[in-house]
């Protein structure tokens, strides 16, 4: 009798090895018929009955001599083409637990009903394992609850943990369980939990109890990690990230009420920048206009991009665009370039131009906060004391800022002012520091404090070091002759020489 491979595990003597056999193949993935191709250089698909006892040992599945021989006498085959003493049919028996795996390819890629339930019924029995009853279920189900959400908050994987003793390739006496079992000793599970910090002992001792086998002496992790892997999930934690969430600004600033155009001549002036050849690219024709994509792109080019806003650059195509939407860059760079010279300045020959200085450019440089009157008197009254104890102390504040910016930016940060004034003496609390900052933070952002101004205001130089620095500071001049004195030292009056005529050079 040949076996064809319909087999439900329970049915008879040699489905009840076929069964032992799956239940041992399906977890490793082990292909039975590898163990058999070294008996059969033919292909025949079949074998002695030694040679069919010893593949089933090197397996590895625990089979008597007598049920060897019971699964040898039913894969035997008979007939014109089976020559002795190859008379076992490895095929079929490897057929038949091969089912296990729903890879039969007579039938494709699908089982009959036959083999689906077998293949129930064995996983069935991989998960046969009913956690143990406890006193207080409901201290259980919060002790896994606390387990899950250690396990998901740091990162465990909670079976990794005990895998040493459930797939070490070496045998050792410690190992009481079958390899790949999913089961530890209670020794090893206690020994090795992995939040002994989190948990009592006593709440450990729970865990173990539950989840003990029936021989009393393993626990089964592998369950814990399905009951906790409910609650975790298998995806992996999100990458972590800090989202940048300002908190809303009620100050108003100096650049939201400026003119757009006095922002850019300010910085025209600061950088020496000639806008009129930056759009002559996009007007061949001279016609004094362009699109206002390409006024973005100008921005762009000369690096003002970052200074106008949307709202700033629509207020300028507002202003400048002509009805057909174009923009008359003629006019705009007319009156950007006010700065550096007057229109009409050859019908007026006696007409004196300032040079641009740094208050020309100081509305683009620098961006207040607005200031009601109260607080303008507030930081005055705090002037006025730090003044009257710098003078009356003769305290130098302008090296002790200059340790703090390396870079000679001439600003520090609010916490580096506040850390300045505690060294010099000054008992400054948080208001005053918010005080001062509200006037002195002239960037746009209330952390850069700008000391140079601070300095300027607070221990101002006197009339004799204006004029030395005046001196120091003004150009070249060449030697003039003395106005008292002639050749040989001699005194004369300067009226008097130069009426007698007697003065020489």
């Amino acid at each position: 009798m040949v076996l064809d491979g319909d087999y439900v595990p329970g049915q008879d003597l040699i489905g009840d090895y076929i069964h032992r056999c799956q239940v041992y193949v399906f977890p490793r993935r082990i292909r039975v018929r590898e163990f058999f191709v070294n008996f059969d250089p033919l292909n025949s698909g079949r074998c002695t009955r030694v040679q069919f006892g010893r593949a089933l040992n090197t397996v590895g599945v625990k089979f008597a001599d007598l049920e060897i021989e019971e699964l040898a006498d039913h894969f035997t085959e008979s007939g014109p083409n089976v020559r002795k003493p190859q008379v076992v049919s490895y095929a079929a028996f490897c057929k038949a637990v091969d089912e296990v795996f729903a890879t039969d390819t007579s039938l494709g890629s699908t089982l009959d009903r036959n083999s689906k339930l077998q293949e129930e019924t064995f996983r069935m029995s991989l998960t046969s394992f009913t956690p143990n009853v406890v006193e207080d279920e409901e201290l259980m189900d919060h002790l896994l609850h606390r387990l899950a959400a250690l396990c998901k908050s740091r990162g465990f994987v909670w079976k990794h943990q005990f895998f040493d003793f459930d797939r070490g390739d070496s045998a050792s006496p410690s190992r009481i369980n079958k390899r790949r079992s999913g089961k530890c000793s209670i020794d090893q599970f206690k020994r090795f939990f992995p939040f002994k910090k989190e948990f009592t002992e006593s709440e450990i001792d729970l865990i173990t109890q539950r989840y003990t086998t029936e021989a009393g002496d393993s626990v089964n992790f592998q369950a814990i990690h399905n009951d906790i892997s409910e609650v975790v999930s298998p995806e992996p934690p999100p990458f972590p990230t800090s989202d940048l969430i300002l908190k809303p600004d009620p100050t108003e600033w100096s650049h939201q009420i400026l003119n757009p155009v006095k922002k850019v001549q300010s910085k025209v002036v600061e950088r020496r920048i000639r806008l009129c050849e930056y759009f002559a690219d996009f007007d061949v024709l001279r016609k004094g206009v362009c699109t206002p994509g390409q006024l973005k792109t100008v921005f762009t080019i000369t690096n003002l991009s970052k200074e106008i806003n949307p709202a700033d650059f629509d207020e300028l195509c507002k202003t400048y665009c002509r009805e057909d939407g174009m923009f008359v860059y003629a006019l705009f760079c007319r009156d950007v370039d006010a700065a550096f010279s007057i229109p009409g300045l050859e019908k007026d020959p006696l007409a004196m131009t300032p040079l641009p200085d740094a208050t020309t450019t100081a509305a683009g440089r620098r961006n207040r906060m607005t200031l009601t009157p109260h607080r303008k008197r507030a930081i005055d009254k705090l002037e006025d004391a730090i003044r009257s104890r710098i003078s009356k102390r003769r305290i130098l504040m302008k090296p002790m800022f200059l340790d703090m910016d390396k870079a000679n930016r001439g600003v520090v940060t609010r916490g580096q002012f506040h850390r300045v004034m505690g060294m010099l003496g000054f008992e400054l609390v948080p208001e005053d520091i918010t005080l001062l900052a509200g006037y002195y933070c002239d960037r746009g952002n209330h952390n850069e404090f700008n000391y140079v101004d601070f300095i300027k205001a607070c221990d101002p130089p006197d009339e004799s070091e204006e004029i030395a620095m005046g001196q120091l500071n003004s150009p070249y001049q060449d030697a003039a002759p003395s106005k008292y004195f002639a050749t040989g030292m001699k005194v004369h009056p300067l009226e008097r020489a130069l009426s007698s005529g007697s003065l020489v050079y």
